[in-house]
């Protein structure tokens, strides 16, 4: 907790993550004639009194190092199955560490913890909406976002949802643990094919990995490993993925 505070220190306009975020607004929810796909500081300002009687469950997405332009899929299809969709935008973070692949580790280690700091902070003014269920607030994230999906400590998620992430220590970070905990829910689906993080991955190759999130989550008792056979890093292009995705955050949803 006080590596994030500290963090979130660091970088004066942390709030912007929230403000620019990229939402999904299901298509009747709240009166809206059609779905909402767009920044959220857009979106209050076309629907400043947007109240609906009741709420929603809501997905948390943390995009992966390319931003939301490979998350537009995962959007669509959690809008469609009436979900919330949330993306903080990482990229409006003034002076924001980056890396360029391959990288030192500790150039991915810097981004791992802003990465960790937005979950912290967006979370925290997601659970102040109106119509945002509380209860039923879910983490998923894709690639660089999978990892800080699966690393993050808080406790104020139904489930986690990871993509494109294989849970595990190799060339892309140092000190790996899963901060679920391990009576959640977890989804967890990678391709054998995965150009970052599968076993035969190039940038693993002086690294003993196993490609997928087995191995961190074997006490785990409510979680999945999808281990999809030649499926490259955009899961988004097999068929299955769709519904496996949505699948599991039907079965978690609280009634």
């Amino acid at each position: 907790m006080s590596e994030i505070i500290k963090t979130l220190k660091k970088y004066d306009n942390f709030k912007d993550t929230y403000k620019y975020a990229y939402i999904g607004i299901p298509k009747g929810f709240g009166g809206l004639e059609k779905p909402f796909y767009g920044q959220f500081n857009k979106f209050l300002k076309l629907y400043p009194k947007f109240l609906p009687q009741k709420r929603l469950p809501c997905v948390l997405f943390m995009h992966g190092s390319k931003g939301l332009n490979k998350a537009e899929t995962y959007r669509k299809w959690l809008v469609e199955a009436r979900f919330i969709f949330f993306a903080p935008n990482s990229f409006k973070i003034e002076n924001r560490p980056t890396y360029k692949n391959p990288d030192k580790k500790s150039s991915y280690e810097k981004v791992h913890k802003v990465r960790q700091a937005e979950i912290f902070y967006n979370i925290r003014k997601l659970k102040d909406l109106k119509f945002i269920d509380k209860n039923n607030i879910f983490l998923m994230g894709n690639s660089e976002g999978g990892l800080a999906a699966a690393a993050y400590k808080g406790r104020e998620f139904r489930g986690r949802i990871v993509t494109a992430y294989s849970c595990e220590n190799g060339y892309y970070s140092k000190d790996f643990k899963i901060g679920a905990k391990k009576s959640d829910p977890f989804l967890n689906i990678i391709g054998t094919n995965d150009e970052f993080f599968s076993k035969n991955s190039i940038p693993n190759k002086e690294y003993k990995v196993q490609g997928h999130c087995t191995k961190a989550l074997k006490e785990h008792k409510n979680a999945k490993v999808i281990l999809l056979p030649l499926t490259k890093h955009d899961i988004t292009q097999n068929i299955y993925v769709k519904s496996d995705i949505i699948s599991f955050l039907k079965l978690w949803s609280k009634a």
